[in-house]
């Protein structure tokens, strides 16, 4: 972009918790974005980290702004502060384990602009130690109320360079308008982390708003750099299985809720007896707790259940019928190629 007269103001907000040696890769890379500097706002929320990453920002990055908070308020809070303080007409969530390429930003926002049916746009990630492999090319709701990342662990490859509509996309690197996504509610900060992203999705399209991969903006990202690249670790178990139940009691309609609690009861149940075959016992522990944390808050999720139904604008019939959501078999079908790569 060679003149920045009409370019929109962007807020490019960075969540960081002992992130610090992200930090250089991630903000030299945003430096050489084609984007007008002068249009970049770019906000580091520090949830408390003890690794010296606000000394280590503010005496190197004068030009990005430091909120730091006084304990660890997770993934979906921290990124609604950020919100809430930013300056930008668009706002970037952006991990803090991620490198951009120079023309990420302006990709997205040429999408974006062009469209108000448009409500989030999601970047190409690929893996930054592997950057020949995809890391997510948009993403799948699950009609159990989880998500998958299209084509993770594959060779990327032009079937992934169709810019399309997806159930959700990654929000390592993902675009909103500010003051829609916060008159939608922001990330429900009660999911602290994993599946907020999801959620926030599937409210956009429930509210008539529209979900895009964008191919031509590519980030490369350091998969689980913050939380561990393990599938079975206790923050992704504890946080993912109750996460998803959250899912489901917020966003269907009454009468698709029974079909897919039954089955994440049963899975999990079989999830638990599998970790207590190995003798993983933590892991068993945290589904145990997972449910016991989502029905702490059912009272909670059922009130916002109430404001999302009130709000929404498109049946759960769109979604299943333009594969927005996916069925049990293409679900299982990926969990199937994922024990392969």
């Amino acid at each position: 972009m060679a003149c920045s007269i009409n370019v929109p103001t962007i807020t490019i907000c960075i969540v960081n918790y002992n992130g610090l040696k992200y930090l250089k890769g991630c903000f030299d890379s945003i430096a050489k974005s084609d984007y007008p500097f002068e249009k970049i706002e770019t906000i580091m929320v520090d949830n408390a980290s003890v690794d010296e990453s606000v000394d280590y920002v503010k005496s190197n990055y004068s030009w990005v702004r430091v909120l730091a908070l006084d304990k660890n308020y997770g993934f979906a809070k921290a990124n609604n502060i950020g919100a809430e303080s930013a300056k930008g007409k668009y706002i970037v969530f952006l991990n803090n384990d991620t490198v951009v390429t120079p023309d990420w930003l302006t990709e997205l926002v040429d999408v974006i602009e062009n469209d108000r049916e448009i409500g989030i746009v999601g970047s190409k990630l690929l893996l930054l130690n592997a950057p020949e492999k995809i890391n997510s090319a948009g993403a799948n709701i699950t009609f159990y109320g989880g998500g998958y990342d299209i084509g993770f662990m594959d060779e990327d490859s032009e079937k992934y360079n169709t810019s399309s509509n997806k159930g959700c996309v990654c929000a390592a690197a993902a675009m909103v308008r500010r003051e829609e996504f916060l008159s939608f509610g922001g990330f429900d900060e009660d999911y602290f982390m994993y599946l907020e992203d999801t959620d926030i999705c599937w409210r956009y399209w429930l509210y008539g708003k529209r979900v895009v991969y964008v191919p031509n903006s590519v980030v490369y990202h350091k998969f689980s750099g913050t939380s561990g690249v393990y599938r079975h670790v206790l923050l992704k178990v504890f946080y993912g299985t109750r996460n998803s139940l959250f899912n489901i009691i917020k966003n269907y309609e009454t009468h698709n809720m029974l079909l897919p609690l039954s089955f994440s009861f049963l899975f999990h149940i079989l999830k638990t007896l599998y970790f207590l075959a190995r003798f993983e016992f933590n892991l068993a522990l945290s589904m145990i707790k997972a449910y016991c944390s989502f029905l702490r808050y059912m009272p909670k999720m059922i009130s916002k259940r109430e404001e999302v139904q009130r709000k929404r604008r498109i049946k759960d019939r769109y979604l299943f019928d333009n594969s927005l959501i996916v069925t049990f078999s293409d679900s299982f079908k990926e969990f199937l190629r994922l024990l392969k790569v």
